[in-house]
């Protein structure tokens, strides 16, 4: 068992540190990048270089966005309307340092806010002007009650393929209609397949608009979107209903693209998949964008993913998937909620999703145990760190579906909820013990409830046997701005909670030293057991086999 336990460590630690094939992962350094790489190609700004503008994009009325006086393409998501549309810029920057980013409002206004308010950036503001200076990040900006601005900064992107590099395959060479105008899904398949184990096993994807249905990556092989390319979908729901095998959740069996039974593949560069996923909804189809399913050693790193149907990144039965520099842009309601799930693993074991934003109209993250059968896969060791949060829903959530019989050692770490329905979150209400669960170094400035560890609302919309217990919740360096619920419910004296732990938790500037404590809103019953505080840190077990 110690060895067992001693093996679990190590893997994922070196997933914390960039081991199994997932390159280096370290914390972003938002004032600065740390060193310089191989830019993408795209429109000098300075300081960042700017993604160009995408065939069909909209171009923002209301916000100008520059860095270092040169001008950022600000696009404005007109297909989410009525539901709130949204407008975001993306660079990468040029190398380590800084640069200046000013936006103009186009329309007067009273206050702002850029958030993550952690970044601690000095603003200022010279009429309907403000001006910041910052390294990579992932930024939204409000300002009133107008529509959201999301001022997206990626560090260097560093060793990209380059076309004539003796392993990489040219989309081009397939004769791909990069306009958007005709359906090119079995071009771009071909191509996908011919590099998988190939001695080209880089499939690049020029710039350009790309009309896609389902695509399938293959084993021992990239796909690689340069800054500039998007991959769109179709807008024909039977274009998706292509190949078979994979689970159906929810009705969601197909995805704009799928990873399927795949070892060693990955998904690279700085480009776009865009699900038309509100379109195709309302044609009565669900969709996932991403969705990778029994596989293992992935690696998904700086895409932009918008616009999915349903969930949006689903990571099922797989083991050691990296997701990083991840920026995720769903259609968000009003009010209500829309199944629009950021990232969800699913019955997945040794993984990490990191350096995120996750703008969702449903749970930013999501982390399950979905079926109860004999092929359950118990969910563990998956970490989800340094991650933007906004959304109608949970920001860090288990849940709700909790079935098989454990799930161990999850963590949330460095997350910044700007704003989130429930902040910090376990729905047990199937058969899992869920144990071991970590939210370290969490900022809230928004929510509706702060903590929400729950065994006693089982869903309406599906039958559950109710059993699952928590044990052992660390909460480690917690601040929220506002002074919102924390609930803590067991179900009955033997389905309950046991081990509440929090460590430099603080309401409003304030530290919460009790359960009584007047600082914090309590609703606790008589199912929960051993609520602990303190100043430092408790030794957390290693997770169970």
């Amino acid at each position: 068992m110690k060895n067992k336990r001693l093996a679990i460590w190590a893997t994922i630690a070196l997933l914390a540190i960039g081991g199994v094939g997932t390159g280096a992962l370290v914390a972003p350094v938002y004032g600065a990048t740390t060193a310089a790489g191989n830019s993408s190609p795209g429109l000098a700004a300075g300081g960042c270089v700017a993604d160009p503008a995408l065939r069909g994009a909209t171009k923002s009325p209301l916000y100008t966005v520059t860095a270092d006086t040169a001008p950022l393409f600000v696009e404005k998501m007109t297909k989410y309307a009525p539901e709130m549309q949204v407008h975001y810029a993306h660079c990468s920057m040029a190398g380590a340092g800084t640069a200046e980013f000013s936006v103009t409002v186009a329309e007067g206004f009273s206050s702002y806010t850029v958030s993550p308010k952690s970044r601690k950036l000095a603003v200022a503001r010279s009429g309907n002007t403000i001006t910041f200076n910052s390294g990579p990040n992932y930024l939204i900006v409000q300002f009133d009650s107008k529509e959201l601005l999301f001022i997206l900064i990626d560090a260097p992107e560093t060793n990209a393929p380059q076309l004539g590099d003796a392993n990489v395959k040219n989309l081009a060479d397939y004769g791909v209609d990069n306009t958007g105008a005709t359906l090119v899904t079995a071009k771009i398949q071909s191509a996908i397949d011919a590099a998988s184990g190939a001695t080209r096993n880089i499939l690049y994807v020029p710039p350009g608009r790309y009309q896609v249905g389902e695509l399938w990556m293959k084993s021992n092989m990239t796909l690689y979107l340069a800054t500039g390319a998007v991959l769109y979908g179709s807008n024909q729901k039977a274009d998706f209903n292509t190949g078979s095998g994979g689970v159906n959740i929810e009705g969601m069996q197909h995805a704009s693209l799928r990873i399927y039974q795949v070892r060693n593949a990955k998904l690279l560069g700085r480009g776009v998949i865009d699900g038309n996923g509100k379109y195709l909804r309302a044609q009565g189809i669900n969709l996932a964008l991403l969705k990778i399913e029994e596989s293992s050693d992935i690696l998904v790193d700086g895409v932009t993913v918008r616009d999915s149907s349903y969930w949006n990144t689903l990571v099922y039965r797989s083991d050691r998937v990296t997701i990083k520099n991840y920026k995720l842009i769903n259609c968000r309601p009003t009010t209500g909620y829309n199944n629009t799930d950021g990232v969800d693993f699913d019955e997945s074991t040794n993984s990490l999703l990191s350096n995120a934003f996750l703008y969702t109209g449903d749970d930013n993250m999501a982390t399950k145990n979905e079926f109860a059968n004999s092929g359950t896969i118990n969910t563990r060791n998956v970490i989800h760190e340094h991650i933007v949060c906004y959304s109608n829903s949970a920001c860090a959530k288990i849940g709700t579906k909790t079935e098989g019989t454990s799930m161990d050692g999850i963590v949330f770490r460095d997350i910044d909820v700007v704003k989130a329905g429930r902040s910090m979150v376990i729905d047990a209400v199937d058969t899992a013990v869920v144990s071991n669960t970590r939210w370290e170094d969490v900022r809230v400035e928004q929510t509706d409830s702060l903590i929400d560890l729950q065994e006693d609302r089982p869903p309406s919309w599906r039958t559950v046997k109710n059993t699952s217990t928590i044990r052992n919740a660390y909460f480690t360096n917690v601040s929220s701005d506002v002074k919102k619920v924390v609930n803590l419910h067991g179900k009955s004296s033997t389905v309950n909670i046991s081990g509440v732990h929090f460590s430099n938790f603080t309401v409003q500037g304030k530290p919460v030293t009790s359960q009584t404590d007047s600082d914090a809103t309590w609703n606790i019953n008589a199912y929960v057991s051993n609520i602990t505080f303190s100043t430092a840190p408790p030794t957390t077990p290693p997770p169970t086999t």
